[in-house]
């Protein structure tokens, strides 16, 4: 399949919503999802261990053109090295909801989660 069939952000831009989502293709599994309300969605879709999968890559404006594609190309990488993006996304997540309850407790002068202090402080008349 051919890449970067967009030529430009112009054509994003310019891209008038439909009564139902339709995509602009770029080629090479990247397209801008259009939905009817206006939003451009930037997907890039890809299989790993048989499955097809697709993975979210941002919103325009906020993410260019040249942003989706470099993300796709990063994404299209990992594939290859048959990790799958979306596992790595959602660690990542994990991970930063576990900084973010470490600094609430902290905030909160809370002992750290799964500590000797935490779990007998937790008790009842404890």
């Amino acid at each position: 399949m051919a890449r970067h069939k967009i030529k430009a952000d112009v054509t994003i831009k310019n891209a008038k919503p439909k009564a139902t989502m339709f995509r602009l293709n770029d080629g090479d599994g990247l397209y801008v999802l259009v939905k009817p309300d206006g939003a451009k969605w930037w997907r890039l879709d890809y299989s790993i261990g048989g499955k097809r999968k697709t993975l979210s890559l941002g919103v325009y404006p906020d993410t260019t053109l040249s942003a989706a594609r470099k993300n796709a190309n990063d994404a299209r990488e990992l594939v290859a090295a048959r990790t799958d993006p979306s596992d790595i996304r959602k660690t990542a997540k994990q991970e930063q909801a576990k900084r973010r309850e470490a600094e609430r407790r902290i905030d909160e002068g809370l002992p750290a989660a799964g500590s000797f202090c935490a779990r007998v402080g937790d008790r009842p008349n404890g």
